[in-house]
């Protein structure tokens, strides 16, 4: 009959870590190590996101309270695409920049920030009714009924939807704020 017998010795004689406990521990250290640069690099990743995201909304506000600033007949005119109706040169446009921002790169313009209006898009200087908007029916001129005529010289209510798209560290990202202006 064959017997094996196999011991296994915590501690050495002069009181001293044996080889298997130094490795046990240099593997401990290294899983908390790794978890916890693993938690940092999340942190700052969420924060740069978070700061990205808070410049789009803070930029998109502003926007918004410019526009309520605006003669409310002209924001329309203002803030739409085409150029030929703005009723000056100071007229700002439907697209804007965001400091700090990086456009995505399909976009055509550079700039991160559009502004939207209940439109045709084969005719974005038409401001009209029978378009569902924000996700409502719409009555622009506050007579009662909707129909498919240009409202951009009647609204007495304008839906506006302020959109910003931006590349941050974790991808193409996006943030939207909508409002309804309404004549004073």
């Amino acid at each position: 009959m064959i017997t094996f017998r196999c011991s296994l010795r915590i501690r050495s004689a002069s009181g001293g870590m044996t080889l298997v406990e130094v490795m046990i521990s240099m593997m401990v250290m290294l899983v908390a190590v790794g978890g916890t640069l693993g938690t940092i690099s999340g942190h700052l990743m969420l924060g740069d996101s978070a700061r990205e995201t808070a410049l789009a909304y803070q930029e998109a506000q502003r926007v918004v309270e410019t526009m309520k600033a605006e003669n409310f007949g002209e924001v329309f005119a203002r803030y739409n695409d085409p150029t030929g109706d703005d009723p000056d040169a100071s007229s700002a446009g439907a697209h804007f920049e965001v400091p700090g921002l990086t456009p995505w790169k399909t976009d055509a313009d550079g700039r991160v920030g559009r502004i939207l209006f209940p439109v045709d898009t084969g005719a974005p200087g038409v401001l009209r009714e029978d378009i569902e908007f924000n996700g409502r029916s719409l009555d622009l001129d506050a007579d009662g009924s909707s129909d498919a005529q240009d409202h951009s010289d009647d609204y007495a209510v304008l839906p506006v939807r302020i959109r910003v798209e931006w590349k941050g560290r974790s991808g193409n990202r996006f943030v939207e704020l909508q409002t309804l202006l309404t004549s004073p």
